[in-house]
């Protein structure tokens, strides 16, 4: 990260996001279709974050992404695809394992599965961040991931909230609350999960709006969260505090449907551009509700951003 970022970005990161794009998915083991096309693009939750954030920064350098790859040739074309929209790589490591990989199927409806080979991504540890404590400290605000070691993660936040650094959580892969450090949602300022993410960290149902603010809040009066943030695809995203619950619709979509992949990044890349500018939380949910729905209009996850 670099000294003058205002948005530290820390997680995974994955060069041959492979996508299929087919009418159907396979649903049984022997189970064999027809795909359409193929297309290999740029990826990882974290990556799509910096660069949709990247993207809204008329400044080089805003934003800063802490990563690992791996010492091949992917390393090479992840870093000039971050430097073409000013992402900082001053801290993108470079580790002994591959560079991570994902593989998704993407049905007519415009839906996704994804599976992820993390490689080197799970080799950023703890100590790796310590050593980056005066760089966290500049920033405004800092958002982390569980595709790597939740550990880390919460290194980072420790790090952050010790000088003022706002914290954003996006707990994906969604993951039990179990597997947590406990510290890790105590330091999170803004939790955003969607409803499924929500639904395992809170062991409650989210199926309605109404099912979500009651898992919300009990995340922030058990657990320490500060706020929550949750999307819900098209019905668009709510937030809860322990006071105030308010719902953001989707804006009609201005392209056609064509792909969802990435667009939940899209969502939290720009909300946390815009937080890092002084805009109200629920102003930057509006916005950033446009910015996700201009990305399901093309197919990938960092391509669609333009």
């Amino acid at each position: 990260m670099y000294v003058r970022a205002y948005i530290c970005i820390r997680t995974h990161i994955h060069y041959t996001q492979t996508h299929a794009y087919t009418h159907l998915t396979p649903y049984t083991n022997t189970e064999t279709l027809y795909a359409t096309s193929f297309s290999t693009f740029f990826g990882g939750k974290g990556a799509n974050q910096a660069y949709q954030s990247s993207l809204l920064s008329p400044s080089p350098n805003y934003v800063a992404f802490i990563g690992m790859v791996g010492d091949d040739e992917h390393e090479r074309r992840i870093r000039e695809n971050f430097n073409d929209v000013g992402v900082d790589t001053e801290h993108l490591l470079v580790g002994k394992e591959q560079t991570g990989i994902a593989t998704i199927q993407v049905d007519g409806n415009g839906e996704n599965r994804i599976l992820i080979v993390p490689g080197a991504n799970f080799e950023l540890k703890p100590e790796d961040v310590q050593g980056m404590k005066g760089k966290i400290k500049s920033a405004s605000i800092m958002v982390g991931q569980l595709e790597i070691s939740p550990e880390t993660t919460s290194m980072g936040f420790e790090i952050a909230k010790e000088h003022g650094v706002t914290t954003v959580l996006n707990p994906a892969p969604a993951s039990p609350l179990s597997t947590l450090p406990p510290t890790l949602l105590k330091n999170t300022d803004y939790l955003v999960p969607n409803q499924p993410e929500l639904s395992l960290l809170s062991n409650l149902p989210t199926t309605t709006p109404s099912q979500c603010v009651i898992a919300s809040r009990y995340l922030i009066e058990k657990h320490g969260v500060k706020n929550v943030i949750v999307t819900m695809g098209g019905s668009g995203a709510m937030l809860v505090t322990p006071t105030v619950e308010h719902h953001v619709p989707c804006p009609p979509l201005p392209l056609p449907l064509v792909d969802t992949v990435g667009a939940g990044d899209s969502f939290l890349g720009g909300m946390s551009y815009y937080i890092s500018k002084g805009v109200e939380v629920a102003d930057a949910m509006v916005l950033s509700n446009g910015v996700a729905g201009w990305s399901v209009g093309g197919k990938g996850g960092q391509t669609s951003y333009k």
